[in-house]
């Protein structure tokens, strides 16, 4: 009999589906209904959330027109090499470089939110709470369609480990939010509110602000999970989404629906990313295609990913199926 002590066992592949959550995971942002909550919890705390919207706008207009000036668009030029390991950052720089700027903007913000102490004294069982009673008793009125079975087939028959990548402000909605039993407490990853005793301090951990932070994180998470044998997916809606949409180390799938929202899809893929105006239009005028392969990239193995649009979860779905390592 061979000595099983004498043999290189290889090492299991780890599968990662990694989220976005608002708008991607869920149907419509849910940080305008967070912040409700701290006025449903504290009904006569001042000042009212005008102030905030307030506060980011004054911001965003006096800082995003500078920090544009910088930004190098379209993303993906039209002659352009295949996305690497090693060209990644150099191909990406501007957009990098915009996106750490963008950090100014949201902690203006966040820093004000902070100083009136918003979501201080605000419970965790409050946050579950208010998630039952805002979205009528049942989070499929919140969830995207399709998200729930795709994830659970992800799960429990491909293998895959869940995980979440938002800028939201609290691990606890998007956990309440989540079906039961698809993703663990640890894999969420957000600019989450800090806690002392199940109780809101007010501040916030100000991690993850735009989509550099998200792309640091997820490059540290191929980083620790063997990523040479790995097989890692990012699914995202947004513009902060989109670098790590194009790190070579994933396959990324860009969830937009044509049909729910025509001019954010036609911003994202054709001024954002710079494809064709005519292939936009043609993918998303025919019914019988629900997703479309708009890169390639090569991870640092030499292993081919790509770029990918998709309608809705199950088009997401439909890929994994077909794509996935089995």
């Amino acid at each position: 009999m061979a000595d099983m002590s004498t043999k290189t066992l290889a090492k299991p592949i780890m599968k990662l589906l990694i989220c976005d959550f608002d708008e991607t995971i869920t149907l419509r942002d849910t940080i305008f209904p967070l912040a409700q909550l701290a006025y449903v919890e504290k009904p006569q705390f001042k000042p009212v959330w005008k102030h905030f919207e307030e506060t980011y706008m004054e911001g965003y207009t006096k800082l995003q027109p500078r920090f544009e000036t910088g930004r190098s668009l379209p993303l993906l030029k039209p002659k352009r090499d295949v996305i690497t390991v090693s060209n990644y950052r150099e191909i990406f720089a501007s957009e990098l470089q915009y996106q750490r700027q963008c950090r100014e903007i949201e902690l203006n913000s966040i820093h004000e939110m902070e100083r009136k102490s918003l979501f201080r004294d605000v419970t965790t069982d409050a946050v579950v709470e208010y998630v039952r009673n805002n979205f009528n008793h049942s989070v499929e009125t919140i969830l995207r369609p399709g998200f729930s079975h795709c994830a659970a087939s992800a799960v429990n028959c491909m293998g895959f480990e869940l995980r979440a990548i938002s800028i939201n402000w609290s691990r606890e909605l998007i956990e309440a939010v989540i079906p039961m039993g698809l993703i663990h407490p640890e894999n969420i990853h957000c600019n989450d509110l800090l806690l002392k005793n199940d109780v809101y301090t007010g501040e916030f951990s100000k991690g993850l602000l735009t989509g550099s932070d998200k792309e640091a994180l997820l490059s540290r998470m191929l980083d620790e999970s063997n990523s040479g044998n790995a097989d890692c997916w990012y699914v995202g809606d947004s513009e902060t989404d989109l670098l790590a949409i194009l790190h070579p180390g994933v396959n990324g799938v860009l969830l937009l629906d044509p049909e729910e929202n025509e001019s954010k899809f036609l911003k994202v893929t054709t001024k954002i990313l710079g494809l064709a105006k005519s292939d936009m239009e043609d993918f998303a005028g025919d019914k019988a295609v629900g997703h479309l392969k708009f890169t390639s990239k090569q991870a640092h193995n030499g292993k081919d990913t790509a770029c990918y649009i998709a309608k809705t979860w199950a088009d997401v779905e439909t890929l994994l199926k077909q794509l996935a390592t089995v």
